[in-house]
């Protein structure tokens, strides 16, 4: 099975992203690339930091000439997965699909997949600096929106070995790695197809509450001890903070 472990964001304040995720939820620098890429992880799971690139430059592949990511728009850009062989991984999600092998510039990942509906993954045997170390706080969910949910869903349970948690009534799919929730929501909060938003796991949200607050983030904690906050962190991106999880 593959075990998503990877988003990255595209940011012009890399070191900022990387304090405000250390800081809050304890996650740890892992990585820092000559051209200014910051990595954090929770001890499993990798958040990646690349800093938007001033000018154009030429495709190669999946990526630009100069290694940056075609996509330089503000956000979260793309998701990965760590599998045991790359190689046979391609042949099976099929050679109609596009891909390109990633920079081999120190960076994790070792090939780039685009699926049916336009979503950029990285694949990688060797890790994402992650440890498999289980722990809180920690990343528990990646949301992403189609037009398609259920032939998405489909798609990564016969690639990718993911399985299927449960439909629900609003046209979402939940699928999980075991430890991840992967879900695809039809209703997407951005105005954008594709990753919409990570959800981390905590143990106790007053605590989340206070560290947020010295970030100069002000939430309140819900009514009911279940219910998830909703926060930006200071690029805009969307998180959901939760105590409970999701189901995997």
């Amino acid at each position: 099975m593959a075990k998503i472990r990877h988003v990255a964001f595209m940011t012009k304040q890399p070191q900022k992203l990387l304090e405000f995720y250390q800081g809050v939820f304890d996650f740890e620098p892992c990585y820092e690339s000559a051209s200014g890429a910051r990595m954090v992880i929770d001890g499993r799971f990798n958040l990646a930091f690349l800093p938007i690139r001033d000018g154009d430059s030429d495709v190669e592949g999946t990526h630009r000439a100069d290694g940056g990511e075609v996509d330089q728009r503000l956000g979260i850009n793309h998701f990965g997965f760590i599998i045991d062989n790359v190689e046979e991984m391609v042949k099976r999600l099929g050679e109609n699909l596009q891909h390109g092998e990633n920079p081999q510039d120190g960076r994790p990942a070792e090939m780039r997949i685009t699926d049916p509906w336009g979503n950029n993954f990285d694949l990688s045997s060797r890790g994402f600096f992650g440890r498999e170390e289980e722990k809180l706080p920690g990343v528990r969910q990646v949301v992403v929106q189609t037009d398609k949910p259920v032939e998405m869903a489909d798609f990564y349970a016969s690639k990718l070995d993911l399985k299927e948690v449960r439909r629900a009534d609003d046209g979402s799919v939940l699928l999980s790695d075991g430890g991840v929730n992967f879900t695809l929501i039809e209703e997407g909060f951005l105005p954008k197809q594709g990753i919409q938003y990570i959800g981390i796991q905590v143990e106790d949200l007053a605590e989340t509450q206070r560290r947020l607050k010295d970030f100069g983030v002000n939430v309140s904690l819900p009514a009911v001890a279940d219910a998830e906050i909703r926060l930006k962190d200071p690029d805009g991106n969307l998180v959901m903070v939760s105590q409970r999880g999701w189901e995997v």
